[in-house]
């Protein structure tokens, strides 16, 4: 902001300096005014369109289109203490602003096993050593390798190397990253529009009981469509059995990574609501969750599962049937680290 004014304050000097050998070379005052306000006016674009693409970077809307990818373009502090990976519900579930501690929440939604590791890769070094890495894992972590979707996979170009990106493209990241940097002149009409209206924070709502049920339902039905399967009772495709494989040695190699760096690697099934909790048998369970950790962990790092917790119990702590709203991760950030002994009571 204080480069912004001196460029106005320069700017202004220029302009009447300018403007002073036109009124004496043509002896004329409304020449000379009219010179100052054009130099004026042209000196003043550049800082406004600063000032208007900080407005829209700060607004939510402009955080959704990037992918939450912005939050690793902040300066991040290094001997973080903890950090956690994972996809949407990771990204919901923890909140360290009044832990007392230096964490980052570098979840982003939806994400891959996969791509929990590449962040790893990229970002370990910032804490510090016998710093804690949250491996939350998802109902059907085990069963993505990677989105079909490129875009998904757009939020990346504004953070990871190239290389680390699935199917990476120039023209793309060109694209991208025009908008992540000049979001008003990309999109202006919008980005007006967002600075006057931003869209709703999701993470403040809570969902009211009736819609519940609904909710619930749709997630199951969607991961049923996603996953190919019409029973979650029944025995594993090869498909999804393969995929299984594949994340089974993703898994166990994280945990590695981060023993051979001394970090400690914790595996963490999030909360989720009691309506959506009752949709997913113990059989399915063992299946696509149980089996897939003890598998992967060969270390034997801990296991933490608060799936069924009963502190959790209460719907007003997540903002549909999955994810925690911002006092549940508040509550549950508390929780997770009072298990791990990081903080007291």
């Amino acid at each position: 902001m204080r480069t912004m004014i001196k460029a106005l304050i320069v700017n202004s000097m220029i302009s009447s300096v300018v403007a002073f050998i036109v009124f004496v070379v043509f002896a004329s005052i409304v020449c000379a005014v009219i010179v100052f306000i054009i130099i004026l006016l042209i000196g003043l674009v550049k800082p406004t369109l600063i000032i208007l693409n900080i407005l829209v970077q700060r607004t939510d809307w402009y955080k959704i289109k990037v992918g939450d990818g912005i939050k690793f373009r902040k300066q991040i502090d290094t001997n973080l203490d903890i950090c956690n990976l994972g996809s949407n519900s990771g990204k919901y579930a923890f909140d360290y602003e009044e832990t007392g501690l230096k964490g980052e929440n570098w979840a982003l939604g939806p994400q891959t096993l996969s791509y929990d590791f590449k962040v790893l890769k990229n970002y370990h070094s910032y804490l510090h050593e016998g710093g804690t890495v949250l491996i939350p894992l998802c109902p059907f972590s085990s069963c993505i390798i990677d989105f079909d979707d490129d875009i998904v996979n757009y939020k990346y170009y504004s953070f990871l190397h190239p290389i680390l990106i699935l199917n990476y493209s120039e023209s793309t990241k060109n694209q991208i990253l025009r908008f992540v940097d000049k979001p008003f002149q990309v999109k202006p009409l919008k980005s007006i529009f967002r600075i006057f209206k931003d869209v709703a924070k999701v993470n403040y709502k809570i969902m009211i009981e009736e819609n519940l049920e609904k909710d619930a339902n749709n997630f199951v039905n969607s991961w049923k469509q996603q996953f190919s399967i019409l029973d979650m009772n029944i025995p594993i495709s090869k498909k999804n059995n393969d995929s299984i494989t594949f994340n089974t040695n993703l898994l166990s190699e994280m945990i590695s990574f981060c023993i051979e760096r001394n970090l400690k690697p914790v595996l963490i099934l999030p909360p989720v609501t009691k309506v959506l909790s009752s949709k997913l048998s113990e059989g399915f369970r063992e299946n696509y969750i149980y089996s897939f950790v003890r598998k992967s962990n060969n270390y034997n790092v801990k296991f933490l599962n608060y799936f069924d917790d009963k502190q959790f119990d209460n719907n007003e702590l997540f903002f549909n049937s999955y994810f925690l709203n911002e006092k549940g991760s508040k509550l549950y950030t508390k929780r997770v680290l009072l298990d791990l002994g990081i903080i007291e009571s």
